[in-house]
């Protein structure tokens, strides 16, 4: 498949309701596209006041409610059904794309590439809690190996990817039956394995591929986001999937239960007045990780220059790594005592 103007790319965006980073960021943009055979289709639970203006505004935009339908891996599956195009893209309302996104996608695309993605970037007039965020993502003790989706890194063939930047051929698509509907999140990891290891797809990753994507503005939003991810992962661990057999997935768990010996040890030595030399190997672990901290202190500050976000940053990735942690052996005990519904 290769590029040229015959290819009808058609964007889906599914949504509760219309928010603002979608009126004056995302659909903007779509404007801007240096590509212009596309199409955008906005899945809201029900029609809004401003319909009517941005479809006579957006001649290549469609707006579908989907009523009863809310669940995003579902609304997608709709949005895909109505769909024209050859290759669909998915992006989330709160992300915006370069002007270049459609164009730089589309030509990445021949007969051995079944979908293309790239990294989702932290917008310009991003706040405090959203460069914090953005701080702990895109560090290595905050992402490890997976970086690459939020800063532009070498192109690299991968199997799991966030459906915030994704494109893939709707004949593919359609043929492993899309989204798992009854999974969020997860549900884009779930249609990446089924690609790569049911139809032996290849999913590939370029950093020219570029979104701008919003993080979460506060932190309880955040840790929700992330315990979350640790559960559905934990979960889809116990399901045998490949793409969550990896020992990085494990790490936050390690690290909970490393913290629980700690303390254990610290229980023993006050009760039993026991004295243990600093650099006891017990210790080497925690030396560690606040060595790593301290240079994500160093990396924000430098980044933001901002004391604030630079502070937070480590305080921030520590409570990520509990609560992904503790959430991932809940999501693996119920994965592995019901895999049909992880829910109950």
């Amino acid at each position: 498949m290769k590029e040229n103007k015959s290819h009808l790319i058609s964007v889906i965006i599914p949504l509760k309701k219309l928010t603002y980073y979608l009126l004056f960021e995302n659909i903007p943009e779509f404007e801007k596209q240096t590509y212009k055979n596309f199409e955008v289709i906005i899945l809201p639970n029900e029609h809004a006041q401003y319909d009517l203006t941005l479809l006579k505004k957006y001649k290549w935009l469609k707006i579908i409610p989907t009523g009863k339908v809310i669940k995003p891996a579902e609304k997608r599956n709709l949005g895909v059904k109505t769909a024209r195009g050859d290759i669909i893209a998915f992006i989330d309302d709160d992300a915006y794309p370069r002007p270049d996104w459609l164009e730089q996608a589309v030509k990445k695309f021949d007969k051995s590439i079944s979908a293309v993605c790239g990294p989702g970037l932290l917008p310009k007039n991003a706040g405090n809690w959203e460069k914090i965020f953005d701080q702990v993502i895109t560090s290595n003790l905050g992402s490890g190996q997976y970086t690459y989706r939020f800063i532009p890194q070498k192109q690299r063939y991968v199997d799991d990817y966030p459906s915030m930047n994704f494109f893939v051929k709707k004949n593919i698509f359609q043929k492993i039956g899309g989204f798992k509907g009854n999974y969020w999140p997860g549900e884009d990891s779930k249609l990446c394995e089924d690609i790569v290891y049911k139809e032996n797809g290849t999913i590939l990753y370029h950093p020219k591929v570029v979104v701008y994507h919003h993080r979460r503005n506060n932190l309880a939003g955040f840790l929700k986001q992330h315990s979350n991810y640790g559960f559905h992962r934990g979960a889809f661990f116990a399901h045998g999937d490949k793409n969550s057999k990896r020992i990085s997935y494990f790490i936050p768990t390690l690290f909970v239960f490393y913290l629980i010996i700690l303390l254990i040890f610290f229980i023993f030595t006050f009760f039993f007045n026991t004295r243990y030399n600093i650099l006891n190997t017990i210790y080497f672990p925690a030396i560690i990780y606040l060595i790593f901290s301290a240079q994500l202190f160093f990396n924000a500050l430098f980044d933001s220059r901002n004391i604030i976000v630079a502070f937070l940053s480590p305080l921030v990735l520590f409570l990520t790594h509990l609560t992904y942690g503790i959430l991932f052996v809940k999501g693996l005990l119920k994965g592995l005592r019901n895999k049909e519904n992880i829910y109950i």
